[in-house]
């Protein structure tokens, strides 16, 4: 069962980061602690001041009092510095430690929790919910206690000078903070309103400048300026009526805090009349109120905020409490020789819905080319993943060279098995960074030898930079077949025993798709492959083929015996073949 965070349960939470920085934290607040006293002692300052010079007339201690007011003013100056330069430090370092953990825990995640997360999400989660992390710290926990401080200390002054000013104050400033509260939460209803439909607004136009080459070929440049001119009209509009609706909101609070201080100054300028209190006195009120008022409000304010933060931390706390490969328990060394792979009643079912592979039984010999077939979804990808150690199989075993797979070691199983899949991942490096994803040891022979392997070397060599060459971010320059060579050098030079071709040229052009074929003759020779096929050409490179419907093997055999034999194959490939 998930754990649900609260207050104190996220600050319990955060503290195991904060332990690191303890000393830091500590002179950040003592930092905000001064801040909080200056900010209660410069009314009170003020006012000594007015009564020295107004009723006793007592220009030395006026002086006097000035020289320590200009003294704390310099003080505050330092301090602002010195609390700025801690809560930069904190900020980075304090989100740079949540960041390394989620990104280490992102590459340690359960493929089935990586299934059923967006991109998106987790880069919201690293770039943003790590700093909200540092802001509940520092702005709902250090600020807030502050806040309650500052008004203790106020309150008891405000008593100890006149009780019923206290008690004025009191009754006045829930009033004034209820109006504040109420209205603050409209101004966020107006403020989410307009965020949401400026993403919206947003999201319009990156997807239109994202196509603008699809645009100019459907000729819709007309279509795309009218919603361009709609959709800002509507974002003015919205703009228009938040901010007036928001303008109102607030000078209406603004207006009873008003009332609320003028009720409070002719109270008091009353008791100064009177002579129950002095000039001074007046206004060391005066400014209390405000800030009580302000404090009262800002607690408000940070609570209601914490929630939000709270949810923030929630997210962060489930991914890393989410299951990792480490629960993996398999800890011996997978050692590959001849390549047998054994699927032995195997069953799978995701997290939610019902089994991907029901009882799925198959012997793949050392050495055979085998051709996994089958509709969209029917599995095919997902026994792959879990020959590879992605996902682990709720019943049933699988077993490479007499050697049960779950008692091996991920980082073993996934040296001796290689794969290639249709989307190549490619770093913004040079090519020969990306080829020695495969085998970081590997020399420059070795290399020049996966590039010939692979049918690289003459492309590479007609490059100004040759093997030193960028390929830029995922390869953006790269042909299709450019980028299946270089995963196939990337194998060559892993040199694994069984090799998965998770539909690795179904997205190519034919030609392409003959030489990337040629290209694997010397990688496959010797070593046992898996091909996730959706064309026919891959699959009649087989020896075997078999197809996978609702979780089992339906039909086995030669691939040219199965196409004149059988109807469930001549189908398949036929439906995919107009589809195409």
């Amino acid at each position: 069962m998930e754990k649900r965070l609260n207050y104190l349960t996220a600050i319990q939470f955060l503290s195991k980061y904060i332990k690191k920085y303890k000393k830091n934290f500590i002179m950040f607040y003592l930092g905000w602690l001064f801040d909080t006293a200056l900010a209660v002692v410069t009314p009170i300052l003020s006012g000594i001041m007015v009564d020295e010079i107004i009723y006793y007339q007592n220009l030395g201690t006026f002086l006097r009092i000035s020289l320590v007011f200009a003294i704390l003013l310099v003080f505050s100056c330092i301090l602002y510095f010195f609390i700025y330069a801690q809560h930069h430090y904190l900020m980075n370092r304090y989100t740079l430690d949540i960041r390394r953990d989620l990104f280490a825990h992102f590459q340690q995640c359960d493929a089935q929790y990586l299934s059923g997360a967006s991109t998106g999400d987790m880069v919201v989660m690293f770039q943003d919910y790590s700093q909200e992390c540092m802001h509940f710290v520092i702005r709902n926990v250090i600020h807030f206690i502050n806040d309650i401080l500052s008004m203790a200390a106020v309150s008891a002054y405000l008593f100890l000078m006149d009780w019923r000013i206290g008690m004025f104050i009191l009754a006045a400033a829930p009033v004034s903070v209820y109006v504040n509260i109420v209205f603050g939460k409209r101004i966020r209803g107006y403020a989410d309103r307009q965020r949401d439909h400026y993403g919206r607004y947003i999201s319009w136009v990156f997807e239109c400048l994202s196509g603008l080459r699809d645009i100019r070929m459907l000729g819709a440049e007309a279509k795309v300026n009218r919603e361009f001119k709609e959709s800002h009209r509507r974002m003015f509009a919205i703009d228009t009526s938040s901010g007036f609706s928001a303008l109102t909101a607030e000078n209406l609070v603004k207006f009873t805090n008003l009332l609320a201080q003028l009720a409070i100054f002719v109270f008091a300028g009353y008791l100064a009349k009177s002579g129950n209190i002095t000039m001074g006195s007046l206004l060391v009120t005066v400014a209390f109120f405000s800030q009580l008022t302000s404090g009262i409000r800002g607690c408000s304010n940070k609570f209601l905020d914490a929630q939000n933060r709270v949810s923030y931390v929630q997210r962060v706390y489930d991914l890393l409490h989410s299951p990792t490969e480490g629960q993996w328990k398999g800890t011996g060394e997978l050692h590959v020789t001849r390549g047998q792979v054994s699927f032995r009643q195997v069953r799978f079912a995701y997290d939610k819905g019902g089994n991907v592979l029901e009882g799925l039984s198959l012997e793949i010999p050392a050495g055979e080319r085998f051709a996994l077939v089958g509709r969209s979804g029917c599995g095919k990808t997902t026994l792959a993943y879990m020959l590879m150690g992605f996902y682990r199989p709720q019943e049933g075993e699988i077993w490479i060279d007499g050697q049960k797979l779950s008692e091996c070691s991920l980082r073993s199983i996934r040296r001796s098995i290689g794969l290639v899949a249709q989307d190549v991942l490619l770093f913004d490096g040079t090519i020969k960074e990306n080829i020695l994803l495969g085998n970081k040891k590997a020399s420059e022979e070795e290399v020049l030898s996966a590039c010939r392997q692979s049918g690289l070397l003459e492309w590479i060599g007609s490059l100004p930079g040759g093997l030193d060459t960028v390929v830029g971010t995922g390869g953006m320059g790269l042909s299709g077949g450019q980028k299946q060579r270089i995963a196939i050098a990337r194998i060559y030079l892993k040199n694994p025993r069984i090799i998965i071709f998770d539909e690795a040229t179904s997205a190519l052009d034919r030609e392409t798709e003959e030489s990337i074929h040629e290209a694997w003759g010397s990688v496959l020779a010797g070593r046992t492959s898996i091909m996730i096929a959706h064309r026919l050409s891959t699959v009649m490179l087989c020896g075997r083929a078999a197809v996978l419907e609702k979780g089992r093997i339906q039909e086995m055999g030669v691939p040219e015996e199965m196409g004149r034999e059988s109807e469930t194959f001549r189908t398949l490939f036929a439906i995919k073949k107009e589809a195409s």
